[in-house]
């Protein structure tokens, strides 16, 4: 006699010896359609590009600010950490709240290294000293606070002029050193 309690394990015991039967046509149904293409699997995604206007970056140290850059457009550059910039407004900011304003036409920063690259038309303003500096490429590293322009530098203050090549500058302890034929005009100096 057949009773629900036999009927229970009747229906897995029927279908494990029917499994002949119907694997081929489940086993078809369920099986992937197109193929596979192994070529799709070394494919290798870029997941950093980016086009972005209006960009503002900001770096801080110990909970201050250090450096903060605007720019009208940015986009990916050549690795990931790197930003390649269009029409650049930056601000450093030096250990005694010093400001100085940097502005330049392209630039690029990487933020692994903390490197701020300016091209083309740079112009750094220091109110403080009342000093500009004009050249066409300016690399400043944020992690040790100096800056070179390896091309024609000119600083201009209040009662000096300076022109040459080569301009290293180490905004930490205020040193400036220039290379090359350098130039300078002073207004206001008396001889001893």
């Amino acid at each position: 006699m057949i009773s629900r309690r036999n009927l229970v394990w009747l229906i897995p015991f029927l279908l494990f010896l029917s499994f002949p039967l119907w694997r081929i046509p489940v086993a078809s149904f369920l099986s992937p359609r197109g193929g596979y293409d192994p070529s799709l699997a070394e494919r290798k995604l870029d997941a950093h590009n980016f086009n972005m206007d209006n960009v503002h970056i900001t770096q801080s140290e110990y909970g201050k600010t250090t450096l903060k850059i605007a720019a009208d457009r940015a986009f990916t550059g050549k690795t990931v950490d790197e930003f390649r910039m269009e029409e650049v407004d930056a601000v450093i900011t030096g250990n005694n709240s010093e400001k100085t304003f940097i502005t330049s036409r392209s630039g690029i920063f990487d933020k692994q290294t903390a490197i701020l690259t300016l091209i083309d038309e740079v112009v750094v303003i220091k109110p403080k000293d009342n000093a500009e500096l004009y050249t066409d490429l300016l690399v400043y590293n944020n992690k040790t606070h100096m800056a070179h322009s390896p091309g024609k530098t000119q600083v201009i203050g209040k009662g000096f002029e300076i022109r040459g090549h080569n301009l290293l500058v180490n905004t930490l302890t205020k040193s400036y050193k220039i290379d090359g034929r350098v130039r300078c005009k002073l207004t206001g100096f008396s001889s001893p």
